[in-house]
């Protein structure tokens, strides 16, 4: 192999030469950049395309839906800030499914209803005024008010078997998820000590043997089962009721800063605040009901009044 062929070979890659595989390289690159500048004029032309699209009207639709829906918006970048709050919760909403979506929905009806309840109980025709109201009072001390007073009857779903003083497992669970919560709160809010739960009846009359006198102290100190007290009249039964009442709270610890006493309205009082004439008929869930008070003890009262 002479000195020519030697040179030659080395100039070879493959089987083509230096400048073969340059040319090769180079058209390579030129395939590339043909593609990016055709994907940049596809882009560019989808651009145009929504611009003449909101040219036609769609950006000023735009501009005044931000507008209707963002009032408090004073410029533009307020407007973009909360057009980009409006996308972020539209995909956490995706993000969750229609079953979280869903969920919410319902909850937040609960709370309206019970908003719009609670207003009509209290006489006020606005229900969205009465919830201003409630956010605007909250923050408020409260301290030298007279307490509010809780009524859980029979027609609200705090039910007792007939003729007994057992709490049905529902009721329970309310007074310990929804009323003692409520009732901690308002002791420390009102500043006051004592919580007195008031037991009432209907005038349906009663029949039977009583063991209240040998046994009603003993229930409420925990030595007697409640659900074996027996009475044979609407006073006995109106306290053995509040008696068991008492008996859940005085076990649970958020209340144990308070004295918690029992009491009997029996058949006398009508809801609201009247005394009964004796001639309802029939048995009424209005009246079957236990009613909880909060104030001051007399050692309170005397302290606060000591110079």
């Amino acid at each position: 192999m002479n000195q020519n062929e030697r040179q030659y070979r080395r100039g070879l890659v493959l089987g083509l030469t230096v400048a073969e595989i340059m040319i090769l390289l180079i058209f390579v690159l030129l395939m590339a950049l043909a593609a990016a500048l055709q994907k940049r004029d596809r882009d560019i032309e989808k651009t145009q395309q929504q611009l003449a699209l909101l040219d036609r009207g769609g950006a000023s639709r735009l501009v005044e839906k931000l507008q209707q829906e963002y009032p408090q918006a004073r410029n533009q970048d307020e407007f973009f800030k909360e057009l980009v709050r409006a996308i972020e919760a539209r995909r956490q909403v995706e993000r969750g499914g229609t079953g979280l979506a869903r969920k919410q929905l319902l909850e937040d009806a609960a709370i309206g209803r019970d908003v719009r309840q609670a207003a009509e109980k209290d006489g006020v025709a606005d229900p969205r005024a009465y919830a201003k109201a409630l956010a605007a009072n909250a923050n408020r001390s409260r301290k030298g008010e007279w307490p509010p007073f809780v009524s859980l009857s029979e027609a609200g779903g705090y039910y007792f078997d007939p003729g007994k003083a057992t709490l049905r497992p529902e009721f329970e669970r309310n007074l310990v998820s929804q009323v003692i919560p409520m009732l901690a709160r308002n002791l420390a809010e009102y500043d006051v000590d004592v919580i007195e739960v008031i037991g009432h009846t209907d005038e349906v009359p009663m029949v039977g043997t009583s063991n209240l006198d040998a046994q009603l102290v003993a229930a409420s100190a925990g030595r007697f089962p409640i659900p074996d007290l027996r009475s044979t009249d609407n006073a006995g039964l109106a306290m053995a009721r509040a008696v068991s009442v008492v008996h859940v709270l005085r076990a649970d610890k958020r209340l144990a800063g308070a004295r918690i006493l029992p009491l009997s309205g029996a058949q006398m009082i009508v809801p609201v605040d009247r005394l009964s004439d004796g001639t309802a008929q029939g048995s009424d869930q209005r009246r079957r009901r236990i009613e909880i008070r909060l104030r001051r003890s007399t050692a309170q009262i005397a302290a606060k009044a000591a110079p």
